[in-house]
This record gives C-alpha cells, structure tokens and sequence, in this order.
C-alpha cells in the first residue's frame, strides 16, 4: 500500500490559540502534537508510546505523557508558527520520491492548529524507523529538533504526570505463553476473544488507581499476559492518558 507522507488542511475548530488557562477546560485537543501510530505492530503497541510532545492552546505542554509544564506564551507561539510554516510548504513533510519508505513501517503524525481554528496533518511514513539522512526535507528535521527541545525542558523542569486516567490496551492470544498469571480480581475484564482481538478502555477515577496497583505496567519488551475467568488468554498494558484523552 502506498502510504506517502501527504497534507491535509480542514476541520474547523472553536477556540483561539493561547487564550488563557481558562481555554483548557473548553479546548480538550492540543494546538500541536507528534505522535506514532501505524506499522505492522502488534495490535495496541501504539497505544503505550505517547505523543513525544503535545502542547495546548493555553500553553500547557505534555512530553511523552510522562511530565508537564505551561510554556511561555512566546515559546508556545513560536512552535506554532514553525510547524505551520513547514507543514504548508509545498513537499515540506514528503519523503523524496526516491526513498520509499521501510516496509510496514510505523508512521508518525504531527498536527497544528492554526491560528484560524483548522488544522494541518502530516504523516510521516517511515520517520525514525530505518530512514537515512535526507530521506525527508531539511525543514521537517529543523521542526522534529525544535520539539525535541521543548520535549526535553518539559521532561527536566516539568512536574511528573499521573492523573487518575489511563488507556488500558488487551490483546488476545490464541494461546498464552506459560506463566501467564490470573487476571486482578477488581479489573474489569477487557471484552476479547476470537472474534475481537484488540480492546482499548480508558478506565477513570478509582478503577485507574487499581489498575495501576495490580497491572504491571510493560515497556519496550513484551506485554504482561493474563488468564481470564473464563479461560481466555490475554495481554495487556497501559499508559497514563492526556487530557484531550479522558
């Protein structure tokens, strides 16, 4: 399947950019993130990498679900009107005709909102996953280094995140591994089986708490596995949920 990176504008969104603490209650999607998605992975891998950055209209800045901080308004405008400047260049996020990307490759996606209320969307095929240098434009780079900039002020000066909200992702397995352990009596039980293999709740509230106490949380190695009441075979694991999220 043909995947190449492409531009869309559109969708309308109420609300202005950096319009006081207050427009964080009322604008729930960020102004600007970059997140991965996509890829031949197994089903829900996504689901536990979050967005490196996502920054809202009131300045509110999330790196990797992990920690937060408000922006300056300056740094947050300015962020902003780079990802606008690139994501409206004519080929500024395509990969270059004769670089196709690695096959199966995850894709990454950045939006912005504009300072008119719509939205620009890039996806990146392929980026971080195999490229080589110049592979994607030299404008599209100079962005990725100004998020990770503000990515890691926001993971050295921003205060931890651990809202009482998650994304809880279980994948069926046809046959589970030995050792898988019981599933936690108090867990709701993630609707899979044959017939639906991947399953994302958002449990809130008391039910994230206690899902942070009896599900072990998973990084870059394989999922916890489970056995249901029922006898079925599971994998699970979750991360902590961004506001826009809940």
């Amino acid at each position: 399947m043909d995947r190449r990176a492409l531009l869309v504008a559109g969708g309308a969104f109420a609300g202005s950019l950096l319009g006081g603490r207050a427009a964080h209650a009322v604008v729930r999607w960020p102004m600007f993130e970059w997140e991965r998605q996509g890829g031949a992975v197994a089903p829900g891998a996504g689901v536990t990498v979050p967005p490196l950055l996502a920054v809202y209209g009131d300045g509110e800045a999330y790196a990797d679900a992990a920690a937060h901080r408000y922006l300056p308004a300056r740094d947050a405008e300015a962020l902003r009107d780079h990802a606008v400047r690139v994501l409206r260049l004519r080929g500024g996020t395509r990969r270059l005709p004769d670089r196709d990307p690695p096959r199966d490759a995850p894709w990454d996606r950045v939006r912005v909102r504009t300072a008119d209320g719509h939205y620009l969307t890039a996806h990146l095929d392929g980026w971080g996953d195999g490229d080589r240098p110049g592979d994607f434009p030299p404008p599209l780079h100079e962005l990725y280094d100004h998020v990770q900039v503000l990515r890691g002020t926001v993971r050295a000066s921003g205060e931890p995140w651990h809202p009482d909200a998650l994304l809880l992702a279980a994948v069926h397995l046809d046959a589970g591994p030995a050792g898988c352990g019981r599933w936690p009596a108090g867990v709701a039980v993630p609707a899979v089986g044959p017939g639906r293999r991947y399953v994302e709740t958002r449990p809130a509230g008391a039910a994230a708490r206690r899902v942070r106490r009896v599900l072990p949380r998973s990084g870059a190695g394989g999922w916890p596995c489970y056995r249901t009441p029922a006898g079925t075979c599971i994998a699970a694991n979750w991360r902590y949920s961004l506001p826009h999220e809940w």
